[in-house]
């Protein structure tokens, strides 16, 4: 269980960067061929490799010995007392004092969800076979169906994606999809609008 769970968040962590790189895996498409054609499409920010900083409070909790042997982390150091002004910490200076310390990733914004999602499907998922084995137990069931022989039915096999599908689900709604505006989300709200917030509209949409 631990082991799966840390090769899941590695396996996560390294092929949804290399996905990435696909069109068939960042670009949408609603048709279907025999033969499909080249997808091409305006990537999503979330594909773009960025710079992000790793939090510089989990260095806090570890000995500082420690992070000084980690590869690519910068000591960062207050000039003259003075924390407005923090510079990299140069070895010997007598005004300077450790400030934090900085770790500077370049990573694909998508990584993030995936270890997410990934620590999702190795936590949680796993208990849907558990509420399946429950439910099956309150109907005096050993099985869903006999579909696979020796291995009951399509539902017996597929128990932990349908947790594992749901949290998906929530995840991206919450965390990835970009919000869209249409015509009858519009109206939606302005419905919801009071009167002199109705009229502040209008007015703004006349000047535009």
């Amino acid at each position: 269980f631990i082991g799966g769970g840390i090769f899941t968040l590695i396996v996560g962590f390294y092929l949804s960067r290399f996905l990435a790189k696909f069109t068939w895996m960042t670009c949408a498409t609603n048709q279907f061929a025999l033969f499909p054609e080249k997808l091409e499409c305006e990537v999503e920010n979330i594909f773009h490799e960025a710079t992000t900083f790793f939090p510089s409070q989990v260095f806090d909790l570890c000995p500082h010995a420690l992070i000084r042997l980690l590869p690519n982390v910068v000591e960062i150091c207050s000039v003259g007392g003075n924390t407005d002004n923090v510079t990299a910490c140069v070895s010997g200076a007598m005004d300077q004092k450790h400030h934090h310390y900085e770790l500077a990733l370049s990573i694909v914004p998508i990584q993030f969800h995936a270890i997410s999602i990934s620590l999702f499907a190795s936590l949680v998922s796993p208990f849907g076979g558990f509420l399946a084995s429950a439910i099956k137990r309150a109907y005096g069931i050993k099985d869903f169906d006999s579909l696979i022989p020796g291995h009951g039915g399509l539902m017996d096999r597929f128990d932990c994606q349908l947790i594992m599908a749901l949290g998906t689900w929530v995840h991206y709604n919450t965390f990835v999809k970009t919000t869209t505006v249409s015509v009858a989300k519009m109206l939606y709200m302005y419905k919801l609008l009071g009167d002199d917030e109705r009229r502040q509209f209008l007015e703004k949409i006349s000047k535009a």
